[in-house]
């Protein structure tokens, strides 16, 4: 879990050049550096030699190298370690760190970005690493890999900064009971009840620890996916979006999640065949309830 400090796209350019990076040890590149940094308290600079002395996982992942899908065995780090490390600047809220995204880019302007839940093991479970080795063989420069993926569209090559957002919106009033509201980079619009009920709907079967508890519902909505296309957002992977409840709770999910990473993201209007007063943000496969967020007054959609 992580330390507290409290206030002090494509696959093709995903996967360039797999395949051709790997270099004996003695090659690896100190001036491959990645930098971490942003809303932290304790910003760093790590070169390869440093990175390869932390404690490595070993992982297996699935890539698709000119059309042939191979498997590889990969050895690195994981991304929320290191964010751990850096020690996010946090508020004195209630599951604080779900409020956090981490960017991924490289020189090339390449960038992926996660909610941290995600990669937390308390909550989303589903790791992201830099790669340092692939199949017993140096890289000459970090390459970030998310095993659990469907596909390698979050793979960054060649990685050099990790940047920590913290995310502190607060709710608004709707103007009716059961509306949205979206706020897209400093623009704001209004999804009604009506709207929302008329979008297709999907049914998930979800279950999910909550204190020392288990719980398990039936939850009816239409997906993220089509609530931000029916306010005409543009979202990419390096969007994050972040669910405000009207008591001033904050979760943080990206719709990268449900296209790559099978996390059914759904904006519920019905829990266990009763109409729900406000929407419910549901993350199918997350280990804890922690981002499933009651009584949603706004959606803020934002990007690094």
């Amino acid at each position: 879990m992580i330390r507290r400090s409290l206030l002090a796209v494509a696959v093709l350019a995903a996967l360039g050049g797999i395949g051709a990076e790997a270099a004996p040890a003695s090659a690896r590149a100190d001036s491959a550096n990645v930098t971490i940094g942003g809303a932290v308290a304790a910003p760093r600079t790590y070169s390869m030699s440093s990175l390869a002395a932390l404690p490595q996982t070993t992982f297996s992942a699935r890539r698709r190298v000119r059309g042939e899908l191979r498997t590889y065995t990969d050895e690195g780090v994981p991304l929320e370690g290191l964010v751990d490390n850096a020690e996010p600047v946090l508020p004195d809220a209630k599951n604080a760190l779900l409020r956090v995204t981490v960017t991924v880019g490289n020189k090339r302007g390449r960038r992926v970005t996660f909610a941290l839940g995600e990669l937390d093991p308390g909550f989303g479970d589903h790791p992201a690493y830099l790669a340092l080795q692939q199949n017993g063989r140096a890289l000459v420069a970090p390459r970030l890999i998310v095993p659990g993926d469907a596909s390698a569209a979050r793979t960054v090559s060649r990685v050099s900064r990790i940047t920590v957002g913290v995310h502190n919106p607060t709710p608004t009033t709707p103007p009716e009971a059961g509306s949205l509201m979206l706020q897209d980079r400093g623009v704001t619009q209004v999804l009604s009840a009506s709207q929302l009920a008329s979008l297709p709907a999907r049914t998930l079967e979800v279950t999910f620890e909550a204190g020392t508890s288990g719980q398990q519902h039936t939850e009816i909505g239409p997906t993220l996916d089509a609530v931000l296309r029916a306010a005409r957002i543009h979202v990419d992977f390096n969007t994050w979006v972040a669910a405000v409840g009207s008591d001033g709770y904050v979760a943080i999910v990206t719709p990268a999640e449900a296209w790559v990473g099978e996390r059914p993201l759904l904006i519920s209007l019905n829990e266990d065949g009763q109409t729900l007063t406000q929407p419910r943000l549901v993350v199918d496969g997350d280990i804890k309830g922690g981002r499933y967020v009651s009584g949603v007054d706004d959606l803020v959609i934002g990007s690094f």
